[in-house]
């Protein structure tokens, strides 16, 4: 019995060690790398390579190697196998079919390259054997029965894992170290217009075809080119967002994925602009910006009313400006096409994954998809903030991209005293208004002064702007001052000083000059030309004078224009024989009294033959039709062809006292010139208003 039992015992050991030895002779370890020593990295042999179109023969002893990435397996790829190690990738031709079978994704390779030629299919490098076809030299695959000897298999199973990138990343310059390899694009989308097709041509022409997809930043396209004889050429592409891995090629300057299948394509979540999102305000929005640019969080969306009005062209048509409501932020939203909303829509925009940058220190949203933004009524109003230029200038970066309005103010500047170009505003601060060349009312002349000025803090560079909609129609940004109007300035503390050294940018704020003058009417508005003039220049019109102080009758031109110190002048023609005069706009004298003036009277070209004589008046109201004469210190006030410079006081006694209307002050020649010849060149300069 028990001898039984032991024969049992070693057969039923017998079998077990019998049915082990089998087992592991049915499945033996895959090949091992061949002894073959490695002498090249695959980017060492690319640089061997710098002449696009050259075909560069390898004559040394070089061995590269490489892990497959890609092969034929899938009908995408054509007698040729991509291999990649870790500083390159490179296209190999091999005339041979079914090469997924001894090459598959994740052999190791050994390439002996001796004898091989390497060149570039368009800019894209490849490693196959010289030839030629048609007398010209041609780059083909290894022959099938010559594989084995430059293609030398190795271990199997070896991982495969994408390279991330960003498409900034991919570049077409035939030395990319990406170009060949196996790449992942992280959130990216089939555009819109290609999610109802299939991958390739199904018909019986089986072309390839170029598909375009998209990531959610601006500028992030790039073409998936598939082949027609892919055994997924008849799929439909996916409607959703996600990553996808790919081979980087490039035809010229054009870049292009190609897929191994459609497992590399990872499109299972929400596109882009889609799913849940959260309000955040745009001030929110603005403190993510930290002086570089960065990305705004996924699942993110603003709101506000547009305040810029693409139909005057004064906005680039893919820009708009948004604020979230009176007295809170805006910001510029740039979209990737011509957008159509107008002014006083409130708009819902997806910003999710969305650039948040400057250009030229504005801040934008940039590159928005068009179909991000939803209408959600029309017809709104953001209530403008109030302040001065002073205010303004004081609060700028803040106040960027919402609604001001400011006023009164005088204007100056612009293209031949259009809008077009920098305006310059001034209430004794100055800030300057912005209209570019091609807006619609760019060629409208602006009022002398303005009762307010409306529009959305810019920047450009340096420098702070006031972007306007239109001065006219139902938006109205720019209010004249009807008549002469209330465009003066405020008088702070005792005395009001201006010494005109600045009138380079434009008259200074409250005064203004006048043609047609007379006791009874304030006269129309004068054009002064802010660039510097010479005395003795005989065409008409007010200018921006040398000061008479510190120089002579005989001082020259260069003398002149080197002068810091300037004057508000005034040459007479046969047209302003009479009526011309300066004028200062006080905006009221509640709480003042005793006015008391002081000015320096200038005759300043004495070659002329003609004198002019002067008188100091003032008038109340928006649009006196009555003006007082005031008597002067000297009594008689002249310039002609004597040069002088003569200091002039006038008492107002109680005539401007405790005023709430605007007051006006003028310096005027209100009787005709005598003598013969030319008029005279005449100037006022440091203005002193003094009151308790």
């Amino acid at each position: 019995m028990t001898k039984k039992i032991f024969l049992l015992s070693a057969g039923v050991i017998y079998v077990i060690l019998f049915s082990s030895c089998k087992k592991t002779f049915d499945a033996p370890p895959g090949p091992a790398d061949p002894q073959i020593t490695v002498t090249h990295t695959i980017k060492q042999l690319r640089a061997l390579h710098t002449v696009q179109g050259a075909f560069d023969v390898i004559t040394d002893d070089m061995v590269i190697s490489g892990v497959v990435v890609a092969n034929d397996k899938s009908g995408n790829l054509y007698k040729e196998i991509f291999i990649q190690d870790n500083t390159a990738g490179l296209k190999i031709l091999l005339d041979a079919l079914s090469l997924y079978n001894t090459f598959p994704v994740g052999r190791k390779v050994f390439i002996k390259c001796k004898g091989l030629c390497l060149t570039d299919n368009n800019r894209l490098p490849v490693l196959g054997i010289k030839a030629t076809v048609a007398g010209s030299p041609s780059i083909e695959g290894i022959p099938a029965n010559l594989i084995d000897k430059y293609v030398v298999g190795g271990s199997l199973n070896n991982p495969v894992l994408p390279k991330d990138v960003t498409l900034s990343q991919l570049t077409t310059n035939m030395s990319d170290d990406n170009l060949g390899m196996l790449i992942r694009l992280k959130d990216y989308e089939f555009i819109a217009a290609d999610t109802n097709k299939t991958y390739a041509d199904t018909s019986a022409y089986k072309n390839s075809v170029n598909l375009t997809i998209r990531g959610c930043m601006a500028n992030s396209q790039i073409i998936v080119r598939t082949s027609g004889y892919a055994n997924f050429a008849g799929v439909n592409v996916p409607n959703g967002n996600g990553d996808i891995q790919a081979i980087y090629t490039i035809f010229g300057t054009t870049r292009q994925l190609v897929l191994r299948d459609t497992s590399d394509v990872k499109f299972n979540n929400f596109r882009c602009g889609q799913g849940p999102t959260t309000v955040i305000n745009i001030s929110d929005v603005r403190a993510l910006y930290t002086g570089t640019t960065t990305t705004i969080p996924n699942g993110r969306r603003i709101t506000g009313v547009v305040i810029s009005d693409r139909t005057t062209g004064n906005i680039n048509n893919q820009n708009l400006v948004l604020q979230q409501g009176t007295g809170l932020a805006g910001i510029v939203v740039r979209f990737d096409a011509p957008h159509n909303f107008n002014l006083g829509d409130s708009l819902d925009v997806v910003v999710s994954q969305q650039e948040l940058s400057e250009f030229n220190n504005m801040l934008q949203v940039n590159g928005v998809p068009l179909n991000y933004a939803t209408r959600i009524s029309t017809g709104k109003t953001i209530t403008p903030r109030n302040v001065t230029l002073t205010q303004l200038i004081a609060n700028q970066e803040a106040w960027e991209a919402t609604l001001v309005r400011t006023g009164p103010v005088s204007l100056s500047g612009g293209t031949g005293g259009t809008y077009s170009g920098n305006v310059i505003m001034n209430d004794g601060a100055t800030f300057t208004l912005r209209t570019s060349p091609s807006a619609s009312f760019a060629g409208q002349p602006y009022p002398a002064l303005a009762q307010s000025v409306t529009g959305y803090v810019s920047q450009f560079g340096s420098s702070y702007e006031l972007h306007m909609r239109n001065p006219g129609g139902t938006i109205n940004d720019v209010v004249p001052l009807t008549g002469g109007g209330s465009g003066g300035v405020n008088l702070g503390s005792s005395p009001y000083v201006e010494n005109f050294n600045n009138i380079g940018s434009g008259l200074p704020a409250g005064f203004q000059v006048k043609t047609g003058a007379t006791a009874t009417s304030l006269g129309t508005d004068g054009v002064y030309t802010p660039a510097p003039a010479l005395w003795n220049a005989t065409s008409g019109g007010f200018k921006n004078f040398a000061s008479a102080t510190g120089l002579n009758a005989n001082s020259d031109a260069t003398e002149q224009n080197n002068s810091t110190n300037r004057a508000l002048g005034v040459r007479q023609v046969s047209t302003t024989d009479q009526g011309v005069a300066f004028v200062f706009l006080i905006n009221n004298t509640v709480g003042k009294t005793n006015f008391s003036l002081s000015f320096r009277l200038q005759s300043l070209d004495n070659s002329v033959g003609r004198t002019a004589t002067w008188t100091v008046d003032y008038g109340f109201g928006s649009n006196p039709t009555s003006f007082t004469a005031v008597a002067t210190s000297p009594a008689t006030l002249t310039t002609g062809p004597a040069f002088s410079n003569t200091t002039v006081n006038v008492n107002f006694g109680s005539a401007l006292n405790n005023s709430a209307q605007p007051v006006w002050i003028r310096i005027a020649v209100l009787s005709p010139t005598t003598g013969t010849g030319n008029r005279p060149s005449s100037a006022i300069d440091d203005f002193q208003l003094s009151w308790n």
